[in-house]
């Protein structure tokens, strides 16, 4: 044990992932949103591997991740809109300085969710971090409703697959590969997809 907490800590996860049974990906994903003690791309990542060992199938780990991903981002969106403007924008800041998000960044993040409603919201979903904070930015904003939830379970269901079918297909190819490697690999390949894409745009918005 000690050796595989060294060399694969995220390994040491599949057993009580299988201990909790099918429900495991929705709860997950579900806390999550609000525990954000691992990256959600290394707790997909494991979901993934532990749908390849036989703890449940991958179907079921997709569409119950998608289920506690959504409910998570319901939940939040539900938080910034009732609370009230001033004391939800306050407890919304505040914990993006806790992940990491400056005040600026937050605001820029506001600006546009403002103003690019649906499209914000699914691209959110694809952002470490910042897919934290963007449910509750939409209820503190009062976005319409089934607009958010459309586009952020959209955003979910891409983040989620992404991460669960990588984790399943390598544990298949390999089972002896490491998801913690595995997990930190396809996130930095996707923080570089998500940076050339939008330096792409903004090259062809200058251009114009």
């Amino acid at each position: 044990m000690p050796d595989l907490l060294t060399s694969d800590p995220l390994a040491a996860l599949i057993p009580l992932l299988a201990a909790f049974g099918v429900m495991t990906p929705m709860i997950a994903t579900f806390l999550e949103r609000f525990v954000p003690v691992l990256p959600s791309y290394a707790v997909l990542v494991v979901i993934g591997v532990a749908a390849a060992d036989g703890s449940f199938s991958l179907l079921a780990a997709l569409a119950l991740s998608l289920v506690g991903s959504t409910l998570g981002c319901l939940c939040l969106y539900a938080l910034g809109r009732v609370v009230g403007e001033r004391r939800s924008r306050r407890l919304i800041e505040g914990s993006a300085r806790l992940i990491g998000i400056s005040s600026e960044k937050y605001r820029r993040w506001e600006d546009r969710l403002r103003s690019n409603q649906r499209s914000i919201a699914f691209l959110a979903q694809l952002i470490p971090t910042v897919r934290l904070i963007s449910p509750g930015i939409s209820g503190l904003l009062h976005i319409r409703f089934w607009q958010f939830a459309g586009a952020t379970a959209l955003g979910a269901a891409l983040w989620n697959g992404l991460f669960i079918g990588v984790g399943y297909a390598f544990a298949l190819i390999d089972t002896d590969a490491n998801a913690s490697i595995l997990a930190l690999k396809t996130a930095i390949a996707l923080v570089i997809a998500e940076g050339f894409a939008f330096w792409s745009w903004r090259w062809k918005v200058r251009a114009r």
